[in-house]
């Protein structure tokens, strides 16, 4: 499954929990939007309960019989919910790659700044410690990361966790852009799924 997420701003070396807050922001829309138009996403929210003692069929509906409405699809007894919401010091997150589904990705980042390309390391910080702060923002946050900015409803981040990444490539452009700004565009195409499993079986077309 892929799909392309962009970020629009200062990506700051070693960024504090109130800068990833703020990336996680610009994220979690486009992830929302995601859940809401991808086929692979639909059919997991028609299919998020899981059985955890024994194997299950899965019936299929012919691409007519349109459903919007799971309010219904509530955990059972021995069932998991494989897109639960995960609670973090009172706020709710959405993370779409994530342990219960055995996910991870792998990341192309197109990595523009105003500089030439090539050039990894980056006056102020260097590359690495800006894709620290990129992950950080694109995974849930730990307890003592969470700020209060008050949002309605859950957050949508791309990770659970950021140990989920399985691999990241980077290519290196001049942003032509904003020719005052320091500021960073980062565009991330997300691919590929871990294990194959009944339950995500969906990620595995392109």
């Amino acid at each position: 499954m892929k799909f392309a997420l962009t970020y629009d701003g200062e990506l700051r070396a070693n960024g504090n929990p109130k800068h990833k807050w703020e990336i996680r922001q610009q994220i979690s829309p486009q992830l929302v939007e995601l859940w809401k138009v991808s086929p692979p996403l639909q059919w997991l929210r028609k299919n998020k309960l899981v059985p955890l003692r024994e194997g299950f069929l899965i019936p299929f509906l012919h691409h007519t019989a349109d459903r919007t409405d799971y309010s219904d699809l509530s955990p059972r007894d021995g069932w998991l919910d494989v897109c639960a919401l995960i609670e973090v010091k009172g706020k709710h997150f959405l993370p779409l790659i994530r342990d219960s589904l055995l996910l991870h990705c792998g990341m192309k980042i197109i990595f523009l700044r105003k500089e030439e390309p090539g050039r990894l390391i980056q006056q102020g910080g260097d590359l690495d410690n800006g894709l620290t702060t990129l992950f950080d923002a694109l995974s849930m946050p730990n307890e003592d990361q969470v700020v209060d900015a008050g949002e309605d409803g859950p957050i949508y981040c791309l990770l659970e966790n950021d140990r989920l990444i399985s691999g990241c490539s980077i290519e290196t452009q001049r942003l032509l852009s904003k020719p005052n700004a320091s500021a960073n565009e980062v565009r991330l195409i997300i691919e590929r799924v871990s294990q194959a499993r009944v339950y995500n079986q969906p990620f595995l077309g392109d």
